[in-house]
């Protein structure tokens, strides 16, 4: 718009100076050519012809004629170009200036959604330390029940207990960040202690192992932690009387479940991203962030309907 505006101001100031131009002809800012009267030239106006600029005047004579002056094309062209470097430069520093407004409206917006989001993590961070406390209290309380008489009902608590235990220890590793790995591991070891729980939690869920021996060197509580989530989501979110298969290949762990499948495997691993109702939406971030902090390669491959096959590859 200021460029159309701007032009028809330089072609409105040339036709004055055209105007002027035709009382006393001085000056080589201007050349003239005399044509036969046209109904379709109209006077004072500016026309763009191959020669450049070109308006029509009266001229004082008794014959049919139009006195034409031209403005040179070549020089209108040098001064157009140096119109357009200014508007150039004028653009550049209204781009920057709009780019940095933007930058300082984005962070001013983005502030509170920030703010919420710490509140947010804060929040977590005290139900599960709070949690902790009493899921403790009942394991221990369920032994003591337990040297008093075997109860299938004291094992559902211990196990509804260690469930709550397992969220604490998910949100330990929220930020890992800095962990040693120098501990001796049997990768094959933490999956059949988790398989044992699971069972009982998930009676109805079928496990098929094709387990090989594979021994690594890394964090034990964060192997276990990964292994806990995926192993937990393949069941959670199963079908009824699903299966889930591990197995140990090389240096790879493969955990593939009969479940619902995942819409979204890019978003999974975002923090607070779920596709259903239940959870927390933390799980599998944490999962993704101990995977790059112990350097495992985790893979992702899921069919609506049909199943969620998640890959593990140890260093």
């Amino acid at each position: 718009m200021y460029h159309e505006d701007k032009v028809k101001d330089i072609e409105q100031n040339i036709l004055y100076q055209m105007k002027d131009y035709t009382f006393d002809f001085k000056g080589d800012k201007f050349s003239l050519d005399i044509i036969e009267e046209d109904k379709d030239k109209k006077l004072f106006k500016i026309y763009k012809c191959k020669e450049g600029l070109c308006a029509y005047f009266e001229v004082q004579t008794t014959g049919p004629y139009l006195l034409k002056v031209i403005y040179d094309k070549t020089k209108y062209k040098k001064f157009y170009n140096e119109f357009l470097m200014k508007i150039f430069k004028f653009s550049i520093i209204i781009f920057f200036l709009l780019l940095l407004i933007s930058i300082g409206f984005a962070i001013y917006s983005l502030r509170p959604m920030k703010e919420a989001l710490y509140l947010l993590e804060n929040f977590l961070k005290d139900i599960i330390h709070d949690l902790n406390t009493p899921a403790t209290s009942i394991l221990l309380n369920s032994k003591l029940l337990r040297k008093r008489g075997d109860f299938e009902e004291i094992e559902r608590i211990e196990l509804s207990a260690k469930s709550i235990a397992s969220l604490y220890k998910n949100l330990e590793f929220i930020t890992p960040n800095n962990i040693i790995k120098d501990e001796n591991i049997l990768v094959e070891e933490l999956v059949n202690e988790r398989i044992e729980v699971l069972k009982k939690i998930y009676p109805k869920i079928t496990f098929t192992k094709e387990l090989n021996s594979l021994s690594i060197k890394n964090n034990i509580n964060g192997i276990e932690r990964i292994i806990d989530n995926i192993l937990t989501n393949a069941c959670k979110y199963n079908k009824k009387n699903g299966e889930v298969f591990i197995s140990i290949k090389k240096q790879e762990l493969i955990i593939e479940d009969t479940g619902i499948g995942i819409k979204n495997t890019k978003k999974v691993f975002q923090r607070y991203y779920k596709e259903n109702t239940s959870g927390l939406g933390i799980g599998m971030s944490i999962v993704k962030q101990l995977c790059d902090t112990l350097g495992i390669n985790i893979n992702i491959k899921s069919t609506l309907g049909k199943g969620t096959q998640v890959t593990l590859v140890f260093p």
